[in-house]
């Protein structure tokens, strides 16, 4: 898995553990609901202004997206 699948879970996985849809995120960064659907697949790599919004937006630290070890090859 590389960074960005890791990325793209942990975003999905927070939002639904929240019970929030595509459309609220997609409002909270100022997004198309069809660009949360590509960060959540991994096709498209978030931009750190949006990941910043989004971890504010869910009440995690940044860092709640990025695993504590390195990744290979990354």
């Amino acid at each position: 898995m590389s960074i960005d699948q890791h990325v793209a879970r942990r975003i999905k996985g927070k939002r639904m553990a929240l019970g929030l849809s595509e459309d609220d995120i997609a409002k909270a960064i100022g997004v198309e609901r069809g660009q949360v659907m590509e960060y959540e697949r991994a096709t498209a790599r978030i931009p750190a202004d949006h990941l910043l919004r989004l971890s504010q937006f869910m009440d995690v630290p940044i860092s709640y997206f990025f695993p504590s070890a390195p990744f290979p090859g990354d």
